[in-house]
């Protein structure tokens, strides 16, 4: 279930947001001789839900174009927060990586969607480069973006070979981390040689 819920978050908290905007309409109202504190909790309560549906309609109306207007002066600040704090506490939540079938385990999953990134960007800058489409000043960066890819590949199979065979991978892991941020560095320093 929590699975679920991380996959489909703004959807969750559509429907977070409807189920306490039902439960607070619900709540009966305060007697005038009731208790103090449902009387507080009921008013917080609707506080909370009017801001929420406040600070939602004003951001529309800014997309929109149209002036700022405050309904509920004052606590949009707290409820901007209480709404922050919510989707950090959801944000921790995030979906989750998933590890491509056949891989070893997250790092050599990632390091081959780092280098199936690499590849795609080498192959068409090559097919660029032949159709003259890439600027002469791009071919040191694409020869040094083949160099690094080279470099990140080796590794990446050293690493795997490593994990494969219940050898130590720690040491390895090292070099291949390098060497992804270099061949990240070589694929910025490409992009930016265009």
């Amino acid at each position: 279930m929590f699975e679920l819920l991380s996959e489909h978050q703004f959807w969750a908290a559509v429907a977070i947001y409807w189920i306490f905007s039902a439960a607070v309409s619900s709540m009966p109202d305060p007697a005038n001789n009731g208790n103090p504190g449902y009387l507080w909790l009921y008013r917080f309560l609707h506080t909370i839900a009017g801001n929420i549906t406040t600070a939602f309609s004003e951001a529309a109306r800014y997309r929109a174009g149209a002036s700022p207007g405050s309904k509920i002066p004052g606590l949009k600040t707290f409820t901007m927060l209480l709404v922050a704090l919510l989707l950090a506490a959801t944000s921790a939540c995030a979906a989750r990586y998933t590890v491509h079938p056949g891989a070893l385990n997250k790092t050599d999953s990632a390091a081959y969607d780092m280098l199936l990134v690499a590849e795609t960007a080498i192959d068409q800058a090559r097919l660029a480069f032949k159709s003259g489409q890439l600027p002469d000043g791009a071919k040191p960066a694409l020869d040094a973006l083949v160099r690094s890819y080279n470099l990140a590949r080796d590794s990446w199979l050293t690493y795997r070979d490593a994990i494969a065979s219940n050898r130590p991978a720690a040491r390895y892991l090292g070099e291949l981390n390098r060497n992804l941020t270099d061949l990240a560095t070589a694929i910025r320093s490409f992009e930016e040689s265009k």
